[in-house]
């Protein structure tokens, strides 16, 4: 009789192991889907670049508002307009206006500046209205604010994003919120945009299109080179980003790394499962 409820207790056991091990199996196999993952990433990485781009576009609107047009960042297509009233200044690309670095982009961008228009110190704040670059839209708003030269004498910024939504073509979209800081490496106080060199460092929270939550850390600082995306390249050519934590995946490292300062179109991500080139438009 002992041996028999001793048999039975170590059965249920076992067999209550094994059902706990399959449900687990289950809700994982049903939480990660792999490729859901891979476009979180490479989603994050295009999306990032495109808040620089914005930012770039914005300055290059402000030289043309105070009278010279910055060829190559901003074509003559693209209208701008100052209200020196309310301190904004409107950049209007129409229905359709490509650059020389190839980028198409179409709807308004709105940015509020205090002070002096062209103060490098100012702040600056950047919306949208219907608003698209090659086919992604983009929505939320980026401010360039507290400006101050650093220990190295360079102009720095905090870059804020708030609900900065790109949405791609394929109706997928990553939303970005958090601060970052910029420093003005290179180019600063010539009037050239496209010479322009940034470092950026720090991190972002997100939330991806499949309700996924996503935190998102420079690790190795990005390097911002527009004179690569005059030429119709990344702006980022160099740099790494971490994304440790998305909802509902093992607490795992994913990176996507910028290369090593050489100019072109490609990222590469890691992910657990392999390492991949990404092509950006």
């Amino acid at each position: 009789m002992k041996t028999n409820w001793i048999y039975f207790l170590l059965r249920n056991v076992a067999l209550g192991a094994i059902l706990f091990a399959a449900s687990l199996t289950g809700c994982r196999d049903k939480s990660e889907d792999f490729a859901d993952e891979e476009s979180i990433v490479e989603n994050t990485a295009v999306g990032d670049n495109e808040v620089d781009d914005a930012a770039q576009a914005s300055y290059s609107g402000e030289i043309t508002a105070k009278g010279a047009r910055a060829e190559g960042a901003l074509p003559s297509c693209a209208i701008v307009t100052v209200d020196k009233v309310t301190k904004v200044f409107t950049i209007d690309f129409g229905t359709g206006c490509t650059g020389l670095n190839g980028r198409t982009r179409s709807g308004k961008m709105l940015i509020q500046y205090s002070g002096v228009l062209g103060d490098s110190t100012a702040n600056r704040t950047i919306t949208f209205e219907n608003y698209k670059v090659n086919g992604k839209s983009i929505e939320g708003v980026i401010e360039v604010r507290d400006i101050l030269k650093n220990s190295s004498g360079n102009l720095q910024a905090t870059r804020r994003l708030t609900n900065l939504k790109i949405t791609f073509a394929n109706g997928k979209y990553i939303t970005f919120n958090g601060d970052r800081t910029r420093e003005w490496i290179s180019g600063f106080g010539n009037g050239d945009p496209n010479d322009n060199v940034y470092k950026v460092t720090g991190l972002l929270t997100g939330v991806s299109s499949t309700g996924r939550t996503i935190t998102n850390e420079i690790t190795s600082p990005i390097t911002v080179d527009f004179s690569c995306a005059k030429s119709g390249n990344l702006a980022r050519t160099k740099g790494v980003i971490e994304i440790t934590k998305v909802g509902g995946y093992a607490d795992r490292k994913r990176t996507i790394d910028y290369g090593d300062g050489t100019c072109d179109k490609t990222f590469t991500v890691t992910t657990y499962r392999r390492t991949y080139t990404v092509t950006v438009d």
